[in-house]
């Protein structure tokens, strides 16, 4: 099932890509790195006349794979049925060892995900790949004081963790290959609550 959404994410991506060594597909705006800019993937479809970028069946597999992080994270936290809500931006990321060109591509950089959106309240990553097999460096560091953990990203394995000041976190520069992995974020407020990416 990982390997699909492996493709999922390399269908979009094949249409543009970051000039330094960070790429993002937004799953819900439909944002794609191109060079230094982000464009509409699906305008970018249609212009090399692709009909369908991403089946049914592509967004059948993410609407699992979401309902199953979301389900444990209610288990983990003891989360009352219905107050989790899927929030915005989810997104594929794609990391290589290219020099950084703009702000963006300095993923390295310690930081805690409330930062950069509000909203989050449970961040869940989903590797699409394998470090060391697949790419070298690019390990996830929680940088909390007396408490510094690595995970080490393998193809289908899920990292979850509250999004506030009590998790700060970096990625580690990659520094050969290519690393893949998909964030699906989640809040407790309903103003921010959204649906799930239609792919159209």
């Amino acid at each position: 099932w990982y390997q699909a959404e492996y493709g999922v994410a390399e269908k979009g991506m094949s249409l543009g890509g970051g000039a330094g060594g960070a790429t993002i597909l937004d799953l819900h705006s439909g944002a794609l790195s191109v060079g230094t800019k982000f464009a509409d993937v699906r305008a970018l479809a249609q212009k090399k006349g692709i009909a369908e970028l991403f089946s049914y069946e592509d967004l059948k597999l993410y609407r699992s794979i979401k309902n199953r992080i979301q389900v444990e994270i209610e288990k983990r936290w003891k989360i009352g049925s219905g107050r989790l809500k899927l929030t915005k931006p989810t997104f594929f990321s794609r990391m290589t060892g290219k020099r950084a060109t703009t702000v963006h591509d300095e993923y390295w950089h310690v930081h805690t995900d409330t930062e950069q959106y509000d909203r989050f309240h449970y961040t869940s990553l989903l590797y699409l790949n394998t470090y060391s097999a697949d790419f070298k460096g690019g390990r996830f560091m929680f940088d909390t004081p007396g408490y510094n953990h690595t995970v080490h990203p393998k193809a289908g394995r899920v990292s979850i963790f509250t999004s506030g000041t009590e998790n700060p976190h970096h990625v580690e520069r990659v520094t050969s290959g290519t690393r893949y992995a998909i964030t699906i974020p989640f809040t407790c407020d309903p103003n921010f609550a959204i649906g799930d990416p239609q792919f159209t």
